[in-house]
């Protein structure tokens, strides 16, 4: 975006450029699982935003943009931070999926992008917000998938080891193609240290 344009736009909205890590985290399969349960999974969705608002993103200085009908925006000052929160909503879903045996549990799928995002009032917007939608369309049921900007950020310099508070799995993806975008994007697929739980063969994508 040019100055111009930049002018032109704040001429109408009270905007500022920040650095921001951007978690997404979305249903998989939502549209199918609302069609078979619409007021058992919506119920269920809500009480868990409230979970990880609660529990999750006040720890961590997380500040929830968007709660959607299938998802969360999320907004933090820094990758660890992102990382540890995103890390913690899928332990806390792993949780209440206990607590609902007897129905299909509820699986998630995360990205992460940092970087300079538009900052309004109500609303981040840009580049890094489409990349980390990009990077959840990477993500299988129960993963997360971060940039190379994430990756770096858990460093203390880019070719050394992860170096986080929590244990933490890096898996290279390779350079991805993603919709939309011309060039492909460094990928890494992020989880806790440790044998992780086995998602069955009926956990599809929409």
């Amino acid at each position: 975006m040019s100055h111009l344009e930049l002018a032109e736009l704040n001429a109408h909205h009270h905007i500022e450029w920040a650095k921001r890590a951007i978690l997404l985290v979305d249903i998989v399969g939502s549209v199918r699982l609302i069609d078979q349960d619409e007021v058992g999974i919506v119920s269920h969705w809500l009480e868990f935003v409230e979970l990880v608002q609660r529990d999750i993103l006040r720890p961590n200085d997380g500040q929830l943009i968007k709660s959607l009908g299938d998802g969360m925006l999320i907004a933090f000052d820094d990758v660890r931070s992102a990382v540890s929160a995103a890390l913690a909503i899928q332990e806390a879903s792993t949780r209440a999926n206990a607590s609902r045996q007897t129905v299909e549990p509820i699986l998630l799928r995360m990205g992460i992008e940092v970087g300079d995002v538009i900052v309004v009032s109500y609303d981040v917007l840009g580049r890094g917000v489409n990349l980390a939608a990009r990077l959840m369309s990477l993500a299988g049921p129960g993963e997360i998938v971060v940039s190379q900007h994430v990756r770096d950020g858990l460093t203390d310099r880019v070719d050394a080891d992860v170096d986080v508070d929590v244990d933490v799995d890096v898996e290279d993806m390779g350079d991805c193609y993603v919709r939309n975008l011309r060039q492909p994007v460094r990928a890494y697929r992020i989880g806790r240290s440790g044998p992780q739980p086995v998602i069955g063969p009926s956990a599809v994508l929409d």
